[in-house]
C-alpha cells in the first residue's frame, strides 16, 4: 500500500542497497489507520525498503477499515510476481496484528528472508530499590514496536537474563524470589511461574535448545564451580560439559543447530567467549582481546555480545568460525550498551542502553551500513534491562 497521497519518503542509508516500496493505502476508520501506519512502520524497520511515490520495485495497494466497513484487501506486487492478501474487518488493535503479519509476509515473498514485525520482546523493569538495597523487579513483555506492554511476573523480585522458547509461550529467567538464584520458567499467556529444577548451590543462564527444546543449557554450582550443564526437561537428567574447577562460567548460548554451544568463562582470567561442542565436550576460546566478552546471543549470522575494550560496554558481532579477527562493532566507544539479543531475522538487535541514570531499551542494524539505532519505546521512571526478542 502506498500513501495516496503525501510527500516522498526516502529513508535510504548511504552505502545499502534497499528496494524502492510503493505504499498506496485507502483507509477508513480507527481500524484502517491502525493498519496503514503499522504497516507503513514495520516496513521502514525492516531496513529492506525505501518508501517512495511512484512507481516502486515493490507495490503493495489496496483498501481497508475497521469494524464494520470493508474488509482489509491488499495486493502485493513485484517484478514477475504477486501475492493476494485479505482479513476481515477489524478492530484498531487487531488492525495492527493483521499490517504486523502483512509486513513479514512481504518481506519473506520479496527478500526471501524472515521478518521480525510479529516478534515480541521480554525484558526486566526496574521500578525501585528496597531498604537493603536489593532491586524491585518484574519481568515484562510487549511487541516489538512496543505496544501492548504486560507485566508477566508479580513479586518484584530480582530477575536475570531471560530467554524465550522456541514456541514463543514461555520465557526461561533467573530469579532471586527465593532468596538466592534460581531458574523458572514463565508461561507469558497466563503468568504462571515454575521452577525449572531444584539444585543445590547456584543456578543460573537457562536457554532451550533451538533445535531440541527438551534440552536446556544452564549454569550450575552444585557440584562446587559454576559450570555448564545441558538438562534433559523430562528427565532432569544432566550433561557436564565443562571442568574449570578454578574459573566460573556463565551465560551460555545454542548454536542455531543446537550442535555447539557460545558460553563466558574467566579462566583465562578475564571473561571471554569461549566455544563447546555438545557431543564432543571439545571446547575452544573465541575473543582474545578485550578486559571483558560478555552475554553471548548466538544467531543464524553470527554471535552478538557485549564487550569492554578500553570503553563502555559496545556491542559486537564475530563469526564463530572465523574468530577474534571479525569481530565488526555495532555501537560507538562512548555509548554503553548490554546485553544484545537477536531478532528473528538476523538482522536486528535489541539492548539495552544506559544513558547518565537510565536504562532504556534500544535496537540496532546489524547490516553493514544500517540504519541508526531507534528506540522502540519510551519509559520514563522505569529502568528497563535485560531485553530479549523472541525467534
Amino acid at each position: 500500500m502506498c500513501l495516496a497521497a503525501g510527500p516522498v519518503i526516502d529513508v535510504r542509508v548511504e552505502g545499502v542497497a534497499r528496494q524502492s516500496l510503493t505504499l498506496r493505502a485507502q483507509g477508513s476508520g480507527a481500524g484502517g489507520a491502525a493498519f496503514v501506519g503499522t504497516l507503513r512502520n514495520d516496513l521502514l524497520r525492516s531496513g529492506r525498503y525505501r518508501l517512495t511515490e511512484g512507481s516502486g520495485q515493490v507495490r503493495v495497494e489496496g483498501t481497508v477499515s475497521g469494524a464494520g466497513g470493508t474488509a482489509q484487501d491488499v495486493t502485493v506486487n513485484w517484478p514477475g510476481k504477486r501475492f493476494a492478501w485479505a482479513r476481515g474487518a477489524a478492530t484498531a488493535e487487531q488492525s495492527r496484528r493483521h499490517a504486523h503479519e502483512l509486513a513479514d509476509a512481504i518481506v519473506q515473498a520479496t527478500t526471501g528472508e524472515r521478518g521480525m514485525a510479529q516478534s515480541r520482546f521480554a525484558m526486566v523493569a526496574k521500578t525501585g530499590v528496597r531498604r537493603d538495597g536489593t532491586a524491585i523487579e518484574d519481568l515484562y513483555v510487549c511487541d516489538y514496536d512496543g505496544h501492548n506492554l504486560r507485566r508477566v511476573t508479580r513479586d518484584g523480585a530480582p530477575i536475570v537474563g531471560p530467554r524465550w522458547a522456541a514456541n514463543g509461550r514461555e520465557i526461561y529467567f533467573t530469579s532471586y524470589r527465593l532468596g538466592y538464584p534460581a531458574v523458572f520458567v514463565a508461561d507469558v499467556a497466563s503468568g504462571a511461574v515454575r521452577q525449572l529444577a531444584a539444585f543445590r548451590g547456584l543456578s543460573t543462564g537457562a536457554v532451550p535448545s533451538p533445535a531440541d527444546p527438551g534440552k536446556v543449557a544452564l549454569i550450575l554450582s552444585h557440584q562446587g564451580n559454576p559450570e555448564l550443564y545441558v538438562m534433559d526437561v523430562a528427565t532432569k537428567r544432566l550433561t557436564r560439559l565443562t571442568e574449570t574447577k578454578l574459573a566460573a562460567e556463565a551465560s551460555p548460548s545454542w548454536s542455531p543447530d543446537g550442535r555447539q554451544i557460545c558460553y563466558v568463562s574467566d579462566r583465562s582470567g578475564s571473561p571471554q567467549l569461549y566455544v563447546v561442542d555438545v557431543a564432543t565436550k571439545a571446547t575452544r576460546r573465541l575473543t582474545l582481546r578485550g578486559g571483558e566478552n560478555v552475554q553471548p546471543d548466538w544467531g543464524p549470522n553470527g554471535i552478538v555480545f557485549a564487550t569492554k575494550r578500553g570503553c563502555p560496554y559496545r556491542i559486537a558481532t564475530i563469526d564463530p568460525a572465523k574468530g577474534e579477527d571479525s569481530v565488526r562493532f555495532l555501537t560507538p566507544v562512548n555509548e554503553q550498551y548490554e546485553s544484545p539479543s537477536w531478532a528473528p531475522d538476523g538482522r536486528h538487535v535489541v539492548t539495552a542502553r544506559t544513558q547518565g541514570r537510565q536504562s532504556s531499551v534500544w535496537v540496532l542494524d546489524a547490516a553493514e551500513g544500517g540504519a541508526a539505532p531507534y528506540q522502540p519505546f519510551s519509559g520514563a521512571g522505569t529502568q528497563w534491562l535485560n531485553p530479549a526478542w523472541s525467534k
